[in-house]
């Protein structure tokens, strides 16, 4: 796996925070790098930072004033992973994308693969900029929409487009517009469930609906009278411990998420007399052998990249995390093969059900 990277003459070395197998992937993507070559002599001082996933901008950037635009607990603990290994301070300001940021000058936006996190992004940035702001995202060529486009003209005046190099390309924003066609109320999906409705932020997953995978776990999911204590891992909107609260209301539900804005996502949905919410990717402050019951549906998959590793992680913890005799019960895809992993793990596992795309595992220690 390369490592090493050489940006304006320096040398760093970046990993990738969770670790992977996969010897092709790395921390840094050709399209962060044109970013860097595009603002090398740029003069502004104060920069802003969105989707720097592992830190190569916070690292080739720190004598800069950075604040950094967080989305993953993950990314931070990359962030300040690599930083600290480059022997550089590890105090990096963040802002969540729900902040209100000050006097933009400069941003660098790596595009995500959610169109609606790349507005909830401009629209952050629209609303703390002036006239002389300038936005420089940076896109693999391959995953380009004229999506992106069309968002960006919503926010502003100047949208241009660089020449490709490496199959990595720009889009450079100036001249925000003053009036634009929405509010903060476009800011959150509202989703029609059963009888009721549930909120989520732009850029949480399944925008608009309830994904189907998530619907066949609802569908088959009956929460039993003794399982009071209950942990809702990649949770996403909340929407599986709203349904557990409307089937046991004793119930506690201990929602946890990589991704800050679920987790401000579930807070709009879930009591909070009745839900506790930590954003973290490895269940960090998740009490051991506490759990009567633990659902979930694991990502397999992060923007473009697919691989089980970070499920597999989880599902360790999960372990630990659940009582004698408790229950796990998961939604997966039919092809994953995750049988033989969680087989490893409980004492027993069985099939719940399955369709033609989906199948639900129940694990008890």
């Amino acid at each position: 796996m390369e490592k090493e990277i050489v940006i304006n003459g320096k040398e760093y070395i970046l990993n990738r925070y969770p670790e992977t197998q996969d010897k092709a992937l790395r921390a840094w993507s050709n399209a962060e790098v044109l970013v860097l070559n595009f603002i090398q002599d740029n003069p502004k001082k104060k920069i802003h930072l969105f989707n720097d996933r592992f830190g190569v901008w916070n690292c080739a950037l720190h004598e800069k004033q950075v604040e950094t635009i967080w989305t993953y607990a993950s990314q931070k603990k990359a962030i300040e992973s690599n930083l600290t290994s480059n022997n550089l301070s590890s105090e990096a300001v963040y802002k969540s994308p729900l902040d209100k940021l000050d006097n933009v000058e400069l941003a660098l936006v790596k595009i995500p693969k959610s169109i609606e996190l790349f507005e909830l992004f401009l629209y952050q940035i629209q609303q703390g900029s002036n006239e002389q702001t300038e936005i420089v995202c940076g896109f693999m060529t391959k995953y380009f929409s004229p999506a992106y486009l069309k968002t960006a003209q919503k926010y502003f005046t100047v949208v241009e487009q660089s020449k490709a190099w490496k199959k990595a390309r720009l889009l450079i924003l100036k001249e925000p517009k003053k009036e634009i066609p929405v509010s903060t109320k476009d800011l959150v999906n509202t989703i029609k469930w059963n009888e009721g409705t549930l909120k989520q932020y732009l850029g949480v997953f399944s925008s608009d609906r309830i994904d189907i995978g998530t619907q066949f776990l609802l569908e088959n999911l009956v929460v039993e009278d003794n399982e009071i204590q209950v942990l809702d891992v990649a949770s996403g909107n909340g929407i599986l411990s709203y349904e557990v609260l409307q089937q046991n209301e004793k119930a506690y539900v201990t929602l946890v998420d990589d991704f800050n804005l679920a987790i401000e996502s579930s807070k709009l949905n879930l009591p909070a007399e009745q839900a506790r919410f930590i954003c973290t990717d490895c269940m960090e402050g998740v009490e051991d052998d506490f759990f009567d019951l633990i659902v979930s549906n694991p990502p397999f998959h992060f923007e473009h990249e697919n691989n089980i590793e970070v499920s597999l992680r989880l599902f360790q913890r999960i372990k630990d995390c659940l009582k004698h005799n408790g229950r796990f019960v998961m939604v997966a895809n039919l092809h994953l093969n995750y049988i033989t992993h969680l087989e490893k793990l409980f004492r027993k596992v069985s099939v719940i059900n399955r369709n033609s795309k989906f199948i639900i595992y129940e694990c008890r220690l």
